[in-house]
């Protein structure tokens, strides 16, 4: 029994942890590989500008993809895992759109009430002047979100 109590307040102690590290931004205790790879599936995305995104999909005739997420949403994290690497959707989006990735919750809270934010993940397809022309909320799989993209 005591055992097992010290193994609870153990894992008790880790989770809160991590609890605080996402709540601060901190990195207190290591992390596995997911944390670079991560960041290597966004890699030509922009970050947290609308604005410059805007600017370029109108200067080279391209739609504007905004990926809606909050740090603790933990189905924006498997879009960023399952969705945004796979080759297809990849594919398309370097074809078709800028693609820009912005924290509403945390960091550009005054885009939430403009694009009107009511959960995470949100993904909105946006013509080149800021038209809304589809939205999905949610975790979508590869296959699902390359045929929201195409419109189908």
């Amino acid at each position: 029994r005591k055992g097992f109590a010290v193994l609870l307040l153990v894992l008790s102690i880790l989770h809160w942890i991590r609890a605080n590290e996402v709540a601060f931004d901190l990195s207190i205790l290591p992390r596995g590989g997911a944390a670079p790879a991560a960041k290597e599936e966004h890699a030509g995305w922009l970050e947290q500008d609308l604005e410059g995104a805007l600017a370029q999909a109108k200067a080279a005739k391209k739609l504007v993809l905004v990926d809606i997420y909050a740090d603790w949403c933990a189905q924006c994290k498997e879009l960023d895992e399952k969705t945004w690497p796979d080759a297809g959707v990849k594919q398309w989006i370097a074809q078709n759109a800028v693609a820009v990735r912005i924290d509403t919750d945390a960091k550009r809270q005054d885009l939430a009430a403009k694009l009107q934010i009511r959960s995470y993940p949100t993904v909105i397809l946006l013509d080149a002047e800021g038209r809304e022309l589809r939205r999905l909320l949610g975790f979508e799989k590869p296959a699902t979100m390359k045929a929201w993209l195409e419109g189908k």
